[in-house]
């Protein structure tokens, strides 16, 4: 970028954003990159900025800029904060638009209307939508929320899938990802499914210093929310107050009041639950309480958060484990957005896995219900519109939807179908499609234990939190002791003065991190294949294999046998 154009992106953001003094770290080297007019995969982290990046390109680009957006409420909250700031024409593509208000969005989408256009994935996967597209000039994709493109995402989509026949649909724009929580493994996905052509990667350090991070072991389920009270009547408010299910959400918020209302508690909290079965209305309700202080702890499922700008979160506390390393970071991340100090605390049960592990287990078919959706599908001897296959499959098999919708993904994915003008045919062996999704679904669920086992190493571990979730995350934390994660105080507890040499420090660190492996390194195992090194700690090497998901090796072993070697 010429020294003109770098004067103009600083000018645009004083004159857009007035109210930003300069640039976050990875925010200019991004925004440069697209405006250069190549693709980025841009990975900040929460708080650093990355709405920042694909507004201001779309602002200094002369055509539309597309942004896929995985939840309807960030989405209406992005079009609302675009059009007080920049005033231009935003438009918002949901299941919601219908008829005729829909046929004259999408009319005036073809004429090059809008400045920004703001969709669902399943929404750009829709034809009428890309017919819109394909007649307007797009100078930027972005794809928000990355991860959800990779199976290792920790909210998968099926429908960004297809984001790439979307932009092929809008004539091959640059793209950019934007995520806040993208190990290396993920990053690679999303460059492949995307078809990323030489994408820059910018990468920003994901510590957040101001962070406390603490596990505390529940010991009796039945006495956990007497536990929780406990722990919100001492750290700082507001708090969230994160749960598995949305059950979950409601029985928390209901005890924690019974708790406030007894006389034997030495403090009374103003306490709400938030999740994504209640009506609109009541969760807006509810949300602006929270922004606005009226509730001190919102007792929430993953669907608060993404898109919620509440930067004064001084804690953050899991009730029961969640489903990876990523969910938890992302989530523990939305404390301490203003830089104060600020807890994360895990409240750890081994046995609290279950809850996922059946929620797993319901997200797909049973062999049997597999076994009719295949058996519809494998009728198709002629070419149908997709959607009558899939409505035929949800009315035969009694499946969701969204079921149906994945089923044929898998299937196209897998070669079992045909693509003509007016839909879409079977071809291929229904028995060995069986034998293949079956193997795919457990490979998928090989991958969310896995993940469930790096939960619980997190928890369970004696060394540094912060450097067991920076490693995971693809980043090092360079100290021995970060003195701001329960077991490193614990540690720095019991050491005397000459324990803090910087040379026997330095010692420690080399001897705990030191042996054949480096964090990073591609690797190849003769049963499961091609992996990354994620994380060292003594003895253990923990390899992050594209088969199997996480494996947690004896490091001696593994070198004796020659289980590892370079990829």
């Amino acid at each position: 970028m010429s020294t003109a154009q770098a004067t103009e992106v600083t000018a645009a953001l004083q004159r857009y954003f007035p109210q930003l003094q300069r640039f976050l770290p990875g925010q200019r080297e991004a925004l440069e990159g697209v405006l250069d007019g190549r693709d980025v995969i841009a990975v900040l982290p929460t708080g650093g900025g990355k709405t920042l990046v694909f507004q201001l390109a779309g602002l200094l680009l002369e055509g539309t800029t597309v942004v896929a957006t995985p939840l309807i409420a960030l989405m209406h909250d992005q079009v609302r904060r675009l059009r007080e700031d920049s005033h231009l024409p935003v438009a918002a593509l949901s299941g919601s638009l219908r008829g005729a208000e829909r046929q004259q969005l999408l009319a005036e989408l073809a004429t090059g209307a809008y400045g920004f256009v703001f969709s669902t994935p399943e929404q750009l996967s829709r034809a009428d939508v890309r017919a819109a597209l394909a007649s307007c000039r797009i100078d930027l994709f972005c794809v928000d929320e990355a991860h959800c493109i990779s199976e290792w995402g920790f909210d998968f989509r099926p429908a960004y899938r297809e984001l790439t026949t979307a932009r092929e649909a809008m004539g091959g724009p640059p793209v950019l990802a934007l995520t806040a929580t993208a190990p290396e493994t993920v990053r690679r996905d999303v460059a492949r499914e995307l078809d990323l052509r030489d994408p820059l990667v910018v990468a920003r350090g994901f510590d957040r210093p101001n962070l406390h991070f603490t596990v505390v072991r529940v010991t009796d389920p039945d006495r956990r929310d007497r536990q929780l009270y406990g722990l919100l009547s001492e750290v700082q408010t507001p708090a969230v107050v994160y749960c598995t299910t949305r059950r979950e959400a409601e029985e928390t918020a209901l005890s924690l009041l019974d708790f406030a209302s007894s006389g034997s508690c030495p403090r009374r909290l103003r306490v709400g639950h938030y999740h994504g079965g209640m009506d609109r209305q009541t969760r807006e309700r509810v949300q602006n309480a929270f922004l606005a202080d009226q509730l001190e702890v919102l007792c929430a499922t993953s669907a608060f958060g993404m898109g919620i700008d509440k930067p004064d979160i001084r804690t953050v506390i899991h009730r029961t484990m969640p489903d990876s390393v990523e969910s938890y970071w992302q989530e523990a991340g939305r404390a301490g957005r203003n830089g104060r100090s600020s807890d994360c605390v895990l409240m750890f049960r081994p046995e609290d896995r279950a809850a996922h592990e059946h929620l797993h287990r319901r997200s797909r078919p049973s062999e049997s219900t597999l076994a009719k959706m295949l058996h519809v599908t494998s009728k198709v001897d002629h070419a149908t519109p997709a959607d009558a296959v899939i409505t035929r499959v949800c009315e035969t098999a009694a499946v969701a939807r969204s079921g149906a919708v994945a089923l044929i993904e898998d299937l196209d994915r897998f070669g079992y179908l045909t693509h003509f003008k007016s839909g879409i045919r079977w071809r291929g062996d229904p028995q060995r499609a069986m034998d293949e999704l079956a193997m795919h679904h457990e490979h998928q669920v090989d991958i969310e234990w896995s993940r469930l086992d790096m939960v619980a190493g997190y928890a369970e571990t004696t060394g540094c939190r912060r450097r067991f979730l920076l490693n995971y995350l693809g980043d090092e934390y360079p100290a021995e002791l970060c003195l701001r994660c329960d077991n490193c105080l614990r540690v720095a507890e019991q050491r005397s003065f000459d324990d803090w040499d910087p040379d026997a420090e330095r010692d420690r660190i080399t001897m705990a991190r030191s042996g054949p492996f480096a964090p990073g390194e591609q690797v190849v195992h003769p049963e499961w294949g091609e992996g990354t090194v994620q994380r060292i700690e003594g003895e253990v090497v923990v390899v992050r294999f594209d088969a199997v998901g996480y494996r947690s090796m004896h490091t001696p072993t593994v070198v004796e046998r020659g289980l590892l070697r370079s990829a």
